[in-house]
């Protein structure tokens, strides 16, 4: 009933008639057929030239928003499109990098079965506060081999945890990244699952360094650049070289305050495609555009 009504565009009564079901009845039936996820629908902005100039100017191959009007787009949406994109670079035999957000957490769910690919976790997970339980990125992906993380992404010593075989065999595996899949946000307490993570002082230090992006626990200023401060020391990722070195990286964000922090992360050369709500993309559109400060003359 769902594929004579949604794709080949009978009528409810054509299709009570064809099984002899009223026409309420052939309602109902459509309605749990969307309820259970048996019919998904999506509504998905095609790239227009606002997405293109933008990515232009970010110095990327493509910019994707998801949504539209002035409203941040829903984590679940942002998801599932970021899945359909991250799909649209892989190729079987592709080597396959996911890092750690609660948004990607919920992107490996939109993923279907990968049995060409090895996905390999590039950054330990967080708790949150509604979830005790321990995360597990790829607990559900179906894939040729998989390569979970088993570390938080902020300890006290990383150093000494990455030396530990499972997490250094899997840290290993990310020198081959053909696909890298990243979240970014803002070194800020709103933005970023890190900053609540480490000691408020490590924190402020990080800023006052000129921290303005977290991907992966690692921080970039505004020009791109690393952040030298305690926090690398307490981060269990991939570096950022493993994760710039793959063919395609594909970035998800969303909210205006993640501007400079998007701004960065491209500066740095870790995106190659952009996944960003509305807000977003209006926000880095009026960055990007903002004229650089002419330095004052010597003398």
């Amino acid at each position: 009933m769902a594929q004579l009504y949604f794709v080949d565009g009978a009528s409810k009564v054509a299709i009570g008639k064809q099984i002899n079901l009223s026409r309420f009845q052939v309602a109902a039936l459509i309605q749990e057929a969307q309820d259970t996820g048996i019919v998904r629908i999506e509504i998905v902005i095609p790239d227009n030239d606002q997405d293109a100039r933008l990515a232009q100017a970010l110095g990327i191959t493509r910019v994707v928003t998801v949504g539209t009007g002035p409203w941040p787009a829903d984590r679940h949406t942002l998801a599932r499109e970021t899945a359909r994109v991250f799909m649209d670079q892989v190729e079987p035999g592709d080597v396959l990098g996911i890092s750690w957000s609660r948004t990607l957490q919920l992107v490996t769910r939109e993923l279907p079965q990968l049995p060409h690919n090895q996905v390999i976790q590039l950054a330990g997970a967080l708790n949150n506060d509604d979830n005790q339980a321990a995360p597990r990125l790829l607990a559900e992906l179906t894939c040729q081999s998989a390569w979970p993380l088993w570390a938080p992404l902020i300890v006290e010593n990383a150093h000494a945890l990455m030396k530990s075989p499972e997490i250094a065999r899997t840290l290993d595996r990310a020198n081959a990244l053909d696909v890298a899949l990243i979240a970014i946000g803002a070194w800020s307490p709103e933005l970023s699952s890190v900053w609540n993570r480490v000691p408020p002082e490590v924190a402020e230090q990080a800023r006052n360094a000129g921290a303005v992006a977290e991907i992966s626990g690692h921080l970039l200023t505004a020009d791109g650049a690393p952040v030298s401060s305690p926090v690398e020391s307490m981060v269990v990722a991939a570096s950022v070289n493993q994760i710039r070195n793959a063919r395609t990286t594909v970035a998800a964000a969303s909210d205006a305050g993640r501007a400079p922090a998007v701004h960065a992360a491209a500066r740095a050369g870790l995106i190659d495609v952009l996944v960003c709500d509305e807000p977003l993309r209006q926000a880095l559109a009026a960055l990007v555009d903002r004229p650089e400060p002419t330095p004052a003359s010597a003398g």
